[in-house]
């Protein structure tokens, strides 16, 4: 998050004391502002502000790249919650491909199996998440895919072939550089517009 002095925050993250609620009926009664991420995340809450600076132009290039390369029976969706069944887990990744047959107008959580890809952005508040935590999440889900942006290492992360809490597979590039995502997409992604900017203020 960022404070009045444009300073980046950590996410917050607190596990619940209340044996007699579950983590999902803790999460629904929370009071957030609008536009930030309310995600369980192992045995806790973790409660975000919406992406922004470089964060949120790279998942605003990612948007724009899967609506060109997407399989004709999937679509790219963002802000969207996943879940896997009868646990209480959810997580909003930063976009997610979704089979077109299950966007449907009046659902706001879907499961986390249908997923072709799900694309995590890192920010040094939620790095350990991403790398670890929600890496093993769409494993055991057998989400396909997972392309891990870090921009605090510089690296862009694709893995495949989920197993168990991991994947068999992965591929990992320098930002700036390409990744070939396989079939369906069968297609190379070109990470460039991920880059750093420097600033122009003098």
């Amino acid at each position: 998050m960022a404070d009045s002095n444009g300073s980046q925050e950590e996410d917050m993250a607190f596990a619940v004391q209340h044996p007699e609620l579950t983590l999902t009926q803790v999460a629904d009664q929370l009071d957030v502002p609008k536009g930030y991420r309310v995600e369980i995340i192992g045995d806790q809450i973790i409660v975000s502000a919406p992406p922004f600076g470089r964060h949120a132009r790279i998942v605003r290039e990612l948007y724009r790249a899967l609506l060109d390369i997407r399989p004709g029976e999937f679509g790219p969706v963002e802000m969207v919650t996943l879940s896997p069944p009868h646990l209480d887990q959810r997580s909003i990744p930063d976009p997610v491909v979704l089979p077109e047959h299950v966007i449907t107008d009046d659902e706001w959580v879907f499961p986390v199996s249908a997923a072709l890809l799900a694309v995590e952005v890192t920010s040094p508040g939620n790095a350990d998440n991403d790398r670890v935590r929600k890496l093993r999440g769409y494993a055991l889900a057998g989400v396909p895919l997972y392309l891990f942006i870090d921009i605090v290492e510089e690296t862009v992360t694709l893995f495949e072939e989920p197993h168990g809490q991991g994947y068999d597979r992965h591929t990992r590039v320098a930002i700036g550089s390409r990744v070939k995502l396989p079939e369906p997409f069968s297609v190379t992604l070109d990470t460039t517009a991920f880059a750093a900017r420097k600033s122009n203020a003098g």
